[in-house]
């Protein structure tokens, strides 16, 4: 009661009682309740558009704060209230005005409507042009550069002194991984700390910039904030095996030094304005980079309300994902009302929406010649109108066989339908899948030694996926070789002419073979069909002697590919003795009669004219599996093979509707493609005829415009942070309203200037700042200058930090010796991977560390959305599913405990012994160089002492594991 009391006696004196409500009491309505609580529909069904509303819904008792309904919802407890919601809690000062307002009556003049408060207001800083402004001039010789100017000026208003600068082993070790992610050797330590060169420290910060390892740490940072990762995320979770090109394309943006408005401009509409160039494709794997929902995409149609709020929700995870990288707006607040604090309306977000009308996420193909692309395309209509042309002559057989042919078709549905197959979990061999029929495939059995044989059996296999069941991935056309040598083949079996019809689970026997037999090989021409791909598989070959011997049981197999996917498909597995079998065989006996029936019922006319369409059919899938294979890319598209319910638009946008409360079921008008209108006579319209590419170019352009007032504050913000710990705007992704003010606005827009008129290039961005004195401070505690700035935000020192955990597993990996350098390519596993009819399953705890193509740096591991990796998580690494600007940094008992015992820091402790003994002799050498490989230094006497006992008394390998838990190696300074 003494707060309100003080906030009541607060209240301006002047203001009469007729003018309290709309000068005091309206504004908070206003701003605060309006958005959700008017119009057709309003929240809870409490209006507030009039008084007659707002008093008769019972809310609100005249003359009684505290029995109204109101009060008790906007009164905070603990700091959260009811209302309103999903914002802050209206203020100490505002809950006085709205109490005194209720126990003076109520009074609320007749003719007063409220308004929606006006969002069009763009007095905020991150609006305001972008003007260089002037460097600060001081005589004080620690100011070298112009940031250190301007971070003086700040220090010299709040009576701080910059801290000394940090000594060089300090030095070295924070630049190197702050441009590199990795730490110094003992060597470069050394050498720097040895190197009298007046510019030593400025010579390595380039050869840092230069090396390859310096794309692989800041790409990382911006796969951050666009939510990369190499799952789709939601339930199933499926994995999207060409989402990593997009992932070496920024590295390859950060190396090359590509300047910013090219790499902005080649992520929202690089196709369009590059036509023809590769980064052009891979630069649209940005668009498609966050999550994305494979049943409401996939298994529920467009025009069904899941659908609907499936690409709607597809569309804002786009949206956002371009405003808020880009810009540091977060515009997804208007997706249901306007927003409450920055000047965006729900018909400027559905406008953007718009934008993206057409736009899905898709594999596509880059760095492919346009010629061959154009052939490739020609080619694929023409296999169209083939297969058109077959649809249509079997529509005509099965009208020309009449009620017979139907009745036929009838009983072998109804047979397969009943069929009761029993199988074991292992299926079969499965080759890599393929878009084209026509691609070879082989698979062969070596028996050993030449065998006497009498017969073969290929055996078809059964699969649920799709729908297909028995007789699923049988080749369409195949050829059966037989050879005693691999230099002498014999052709058992040729069916590349003529179609083989499906078998269901019918083997295919090869009698009187009668010869000796080392191998045998299946090569399949023509794959079967699979849904929209194609591939070969098959669940046992079998050959049997003149003792009905399978000798063909256990033996190797080896094949052009395998999709290698075990339990269910692998090479082993066709020889493992195990395929699927109909409980009735007798049924697969009357089912192949009654599939011959009704082939024989065609007559040789239409024999004839089906074989000439299916030869033609072969070799135009022969000319496109000729042609050179187009590298695939998960990113903005709007031509793919259609997957289920998933369709592409071919590039016509979908209609887009201002949806009220962000209801996909309560559409209101169509909304035009639009930009943000940054100022308040902005022409922020685009014209509706553009077309889908046009949209995106639109955009492209509008974020890279020299005029834009976000867009260049934005990023040189995010990279000030990465190399102080905060950045000037201590809210990377929010610049607005509800976001931090800049501690040092000037020189963000002095940065922002820099890079924006001066090339563009990070590189040179990162040399200025990590060669100011101002980066180059000791991270020192100073109790003195604490007391008056405790957080640092005027950067009287450095902030210390802990590794990310990219960095820390990276670090252990470099230090044990086992870090590989390679670079780009798929990403590996740090799981075993199995996969069901459902959804992948990722089990990190069959994983084996040991494994050495797990060794490379962490940036190239396949990410998981659903199911991140344990160690990685405990350590703080980002959420791929929600854009993380920033990590949080933790420090908790589970960090410690997984650096001590996860496998992977035991199989790295083994290796970083195995190393300290092959380059040392002596224990005490040892220790010493365990000490310089992690923390740069050689230990003191007495922790060398204590260490070398440590050694002696729990073995080397123990010591190794507690160096990986030194906050001296996790920490830098």
């Amino acid at each position: 009661m003494l707060v309100v009391a003080l906030f009541l006696i607060a209240l301006p004196s002047a203001t009469q009682a007729g003018d309290f409500f709309p000068q005091q009491v309206a504004p908070i309505l206003q701003q605060k309740c309006l958005s959700c609580h008017s119009g057709d529909q309003p929240q809870g069904d409490f209006s507030l558009q009039s008084v007659a509303q707002a008093l008769a819904d019972g809310y609100i008792e005249p003359g009684d704060a505290a029995a109204s309904h109101l009060v008790e919802l906007i009164s905070p407890i603990d700091g959260i209230a009811a209302m309103p919601k999903n914002a802050d809690p209206l203020t100490p000062a505002e809950l006085a005005v709205i109490r005194k307002w209720i126990d003076d009556g109520a009074d609320w003049p007749a003719d007063f409507q409220l308004q929606a408060a006006r969002v069009s207001d763009f007095a905020w800083w991150s609006y305001q042009p972008l003007i260089l402004p002037a460097v600060p001039q001081s005589a004080d010789p620690w100011a070298k550069t112009a940031i250190d100017q301007f971070i003086l000026e700040k220090l010299d208003e709040q009576g701080l002194q910059p801290s000394p600068a940090a000594d060089r082993r300090t030095l070295i070790r924070r630049v190197t991984y702050d441009l590199t992610g990795l730490p110094p050797t003992p060597e470069e330590v050394a050498t720097f700390n040895n190197d009298s060169d007046p510019l030593a420290y400025e010579k390595l910060v380039d050869r840092l910039l230069a090396s390859d390892q310096y794309g692989e740490r800041w790409a990382r940072h911006w796969l951050d904030v666009v939510k990369y990762a190499d799952t789709c995320g939601y339930d199933k979770d499926k994995l999207r095996p060409n989402a990593w090109p997009y992932r070496d394309y920024v590295i390859r943006a950060f190396n090359d030094d590509k300047p910013y408005a090219r790499f902005v401009q080649e992520q929202i509409a690089g196709d369009v304005l590059f036509p023809g160039s590769p980064d052009g494709v891979l630069g649209l794997g940005f668009l498609a980079a966050g999550p994305w929902d494979f049943i409401g995409h996939v298994e529920v149609s467009e025009a069904k309300i899941d659908g609907k709020v499936a690409r709607n929700l597809d569309r804002d995870d786009m949206v956002s994902n371009a405003i808020n990288s880009f810009c540091s707006v977060t515009v997804q607040c208007a997706r249901c009302h306007n927003h409450k604090f920055d000047p965006i309306t729900q018909e400027n977000y559905y406008g953007l929406q718009s934008i993206f009308a057409a736009v899905d996420r898709a594999d596509r193909p880059y760095g492919a010649d346009p010629q061959i692309e154009r052939v490739k395309s020609r080619l694929e209509e023409k296999r169209a109108a083939q297969k058109s042309e077959l649809a249509k002559l079997q529509k005509q057989i099965e009208s020309d066989g009449g009620p017979h042919f139907e009745k036929l078709g009838e009983s072998i549905r109804q047979l397969q339908a009943d069929a009761k197959v029993s199988k074991a979990p292992e299926y079969g061999y499965h080759s890599a899948i393929t878009r084209t029929a026509a691609t070879t495939k082989w698979v062969e059995v070596d028996l050993g030694q030449p065998t006497n044989i009498d017969k073969i059996v290929l055996r078809p296999c059964h699969d649920d996926y799709a729908g297909i069941g028995a007789g699923f991935g049988f080749p369409v056309r195949f050829q059966v070789q037989i050879a005693a040598n691999p230099d002498q083949w014999t052709t058992v079996v040729n069916q590349t002419k003529t179609d083989y019809p499906n078998p269901g689970l019918n083997p295919l026997e090869i009698p009187e073979i009668a010869a000796p037999v080392r191998f045998i090989r299946l090569t399949a021409t023509r794959l079967g069909e699979r849904k929209n791909d194609y591939m070969l598989a098959l669940a046992e070959m079998q050959a049997f002697d003149g003792a009905g011997n399978n000798v063909a049981l256990g033996r190797k197999v080896t094949s052009g590919d395998s999709i290698e996917a075990p339990v269910r498909w692998s090479r082993n597995n066709l020889t493992d003795g195990k395929w699927a079998q109909d409980h009735d065989p007798k049924r697969s006996i009357e089912l192949a009669k009654l599939i011959s029936e009704r082939a024989a019922m065609a007559t040789p006319e239409n024999n004839a004219q089906r074989n000439r369409l299916q030869e033609s059919l072969v070799a135009i899938e022969r000319e496109i599996a000729a042609l050179p294979q187009s590298r695939m890319v998960y990113a903005a598209a709007t031509d793919f093979p259609t997957q289920g319910n998933f369709k592409p638009t071919a590039a016509t946008p979908r209609p887009i509707y201002l949806l009220h409360r962000g209801d996909v079921q309560t559409p209101r008008q169509e909304v035009s493609p639009g930009l943000l209108p940054l100022g308040e006579n902005a022409d922020w319209h685009l014209d509706a005829a553009l077309s889908e590419g046009e949209r995106r170019a639109a955009l492209a352009r509008w974020l890279t415009d020299q005029q834009h007032p976000l867009v260049w504050r934005s990023i040189v913000n995010r990279i000030w942070q990465h190399h102080f710990g905060e950045g000037i705007v201590a809210t990377p992704n929010d610049f607005g309203r509800m976001g931090a003010k800049p501690t040092h606005p000037e020189l963000l827009d002095w940065l922002a200037c820099e890079f924006r008129d001066g090339g563009q290039s990070f590189k040179k961005l990162h040399r200025l700042i990590v060669t100011s004195n101002v980066y180059q401070q000791s991270s020192q505690h100073d109790a003195a200058q604490a007391a008056i700035d405790d957080g640092n935000q005027y950067l009287w020192r450095m902030n210390r930090r802990r590794l990310e955990a990219e960095e820390i597993r990276d670090s252990i990996l470099s230090v044990s010796g086992s870090l590989n350098f390679t670079m780009g390519g798929p990403g590996f596993y740090l799981f075993a991977l199995e996969k069901t009819a459902h959804s992948p399953h990722y089990e990190y705890h069959k994983f084996d560390p040991a494994d050495p193509a797990s060794h490379r740096r962490s940036i190239y591991r396949f990410i998981v959305r659903s199911q991140p990796d344990p160690w990685m998580t405990t350590l703080d690494c980002a959420d791929s599913s929600q854009s993380t600007p920033r990590r949080n940094e933790t420090l908790t008992s589970l960090q410690a405990l997984s650096l001590l015992n996860n496998p992977f820091n035991l199989v790295m402790a083994q290796r970083f012994a195995a190393r300290l003994e092959n380059e040392q002799a002596d224990l005490p050498d040892q220790i010493d160089r365990a000490m310089l490989l992690t923390t740069g230094r050689a230990p003191s006497d007495s922790q060398r002492a204590e260490m070398v006992a440590y050694a002696q008394d729990h073995q080397l390998v123990n010591f190794c594991r507690l160096m990986f838990n030194l906050s001296e190696f996790v920490f830098v300074d």
